[in-house]
């Protein structure tokens, strides 16, 4: 198959990013008073928290909450066990209890498994994911799942979605990558809007990378919420992962700043932790702890 030509693709991304709906900046907030929870929607694990910005630069079993192209690059067999913790001064509005494996190795494409459980917020209940992600050229890859959500609540919701994205690897040290959320119709647009993420990784897994993201979410008449983020990561002894973002979210409401740390092991465990904070008011956090283990290849 002919090598794609990377000036096309980062073009594509970018007509894609103008192509998006940017109604207004102005969005008005969907709850009483900003920060809003983010809940399950905006779920994600503490390598993504940490840094903000993940369309682009997370791989492997974390990547099924940003980007299902991404779940078996550049990693073999993968086990996650994540906690991930939401508040908004002295309540706790979301917990959530996760489990991901991903095989690369077994079947010519990656297959992702995923289990979340809600214990906390408005909308207790589980989220399964099932998810496939194959290279379609040396550069391209690209990823599909499901999700089948049961949560009760104000609103119960049962329903079954599907994700999808696509990552290009156009350098070895550039990375681009777009992905869509929601993409088949809930019929609970408030709890589980579309969304559309685009992103880019500059830098190396071995050192330093640098990211950026937009990610539009698409709520009920015609409105749309944006967020820009930029965070970084440092790899420090060829052990210790340091990361730092920020955000600016029309969806949660003001600006939050990120940041956090993971330690690898020579026998395949890694321990993350990451942290995101409002700037507009301290009591509004989240913060995300996870187990990995992938055996060495």
């Amino acid at each position: 198959m002919p090598r794609p030509n990377p000036l096309i693709l980062a073009a594509a991304t970018l007509l894609a990013l103008a192509a998006a709906p940017t109604l207004a900046a102005d969005v008005p907030p969907t709850c009483p008073s900003p920060p809003c929870p983010g809940g399950l929607f905006e779920l994600v694990g503490p390598r993504a928290l940490g840094t903000s910005a993940a369309t682009a630069g997370i791989t492997g079993s974390e990547a099924v909450l940003v980007n299902p192209a991404a779940t078996g690059l550049r990693t073999g067999y993968v086990a996650e066990a994540m906690v991930v913790n939401e508040r908004r001064g002295a309540l706790t509005t979301g917990r959530y209890l996760g489990l991901v494996v991903v095989d690369p190795v077994s079947t010519p494409v990656a297959t992702s498994v995923g289990y979340f459980q809600s214990l906390e917020g408005d909308a207790k209940g589980t989220l399964f994911l099932l998810g496939f992600s194959g290279a379609m050229s040396e550069t391209l890859r690209a990823g599909v799942q499901g999700r089948y959500l049961k949560l009760g609540g104000a609103e119960p919701i049962q329903a079954v979605t599907a994700d999808a994205g696509l990552t290009w690897d156009l350098t070895g040290a550039v990375t681009l990558a777009v992905s869509g959320f929601n993409l088949v119709p809930t019929h609970h647009p408030d709890s589980l809007p579309q969304a559309m993420g685009a992103g880019l990784a500059v830098g190396s897994d071995t050192s330093v990378r640098v990211q950026a993201d937009w990610r539009g979410v698409f709520l009920p008449h015609g409105r749309t919420a944006n967020r820009y983020a930029a965070g970084a990561v440092g790899l420090v002894g060829g052990m210790l992962a340091v990361r730092a973002g920020w955000t600016r979210d029309e969806l949660l409401g003001g600006a939050w700043w990120s940041g956090g740390v993971g330690v690898t092991s020579d026998d395949g465990f890694s321990i993350d932790f990451g942290y995101k904070q409002s700037f507009q008011a301290s009591s509004a956090r989240e913060l995300a702890l996870s187990l990995r283990y992938y055996p060495p290849q």
